[in-house]
Parts: structure tokens; sequence; C-alpha cells
């Protein structure tokens, strides 16, 4: 049972970010510190990536550690959570194959290992656009 009413719920629910979140700030941040220029959220890339580089074919998603499934369950409502954390997994395997498939570098972060460690993802961000840390 919920322990918020319906509207509560649905105002709760709205108010949740999808794009420009706080790790996703953290991470752009970072690398435009180094100089490294890139598009958000392309649309006309499949599956719509946090951070895209086009030439280079590399696709960056910043994934929540709730949304995408690498946290523990809500108490309430178990079934639908659980359902929906696992279309949220799939889909995020989906999104990898097609984009593997057409050529492209999929880096998948965590909402955790940006605030953490930013500067081990930058790392490895430009190793895969092939800018070697320090340049």
């Amino acid at each position: 049972m919920d322990v918020l009413t319906p509207e509560q719920r649905r105002k709760n629910m709205q108010n949740i970010k999808a794009k420009n979140t706080k790790p996703e700030r953290k991470l752009m941040k970072a690398l435009r510190d180094k100089g490294i220029w890139f598009t958000t959220h392309r649309k006309d890339v499949f599956g719509k990536p946090d951070i895209v580089f086009k030439r280079k074919k590399v696709a960056i998603f910043v994934d929540s550690d709730f949304w995408h499934g690498r946290t523990h369950l809500p108490k309430t409502n178990q079934e639908f959570w659980q359902n929906k954390l696992e279309q949220n997994r799939r889909r995020d395997e989906t999104v990898n194959t097609t984009l593997a498939g057409q050529g492209w570098t999929v880096l998948r972060f965590s909402d955790t290992e940006i605030n953490k460690e930013p500067e081990d993802c930058v790392i490895r961000i430009l190793v895969e656009v092939g800018r070697m840390p320090g340049e």
C-alpha cells in the first residue's frame, strides 16, 4: 500500500527529471573543464544518449541507480516496481545492442559512479573519443 495519496504520488513522479539531472550536469561540467566539446540528448541517435560524440560514434548514458535497478526495491507496490525496473533494463540492453550494431561505442555511468569518481568517468570518455588524459 502506498503511503501517499494518488495526487501526491502523481506530483512526486512529475517532478522527476529525465534530462539535465545533477549527475549529468556534473559529468558535462567535468568534460567542459577539460575543453571537450559534445552534444546532448540527440534525438537522431537511437536511445537519445545524454552525451554524444557523433563523429567518434560514442554515446554516453547517465543512469540513475534507482531507475536502472541498481538499488533496492521500494517496500510498497513491489510487483509494479520490479516489472518497471526490468522493462528499463531490457530497454537499456536494446539500446546498447542497437547502437553497437550501428558501430557506436556505448558508455553507461551510474549517478553513484559520477558522484564518487567523476575524474575516472572523464578518463574513460577521453580514451574512447581518442583524447589522451592531460591533452
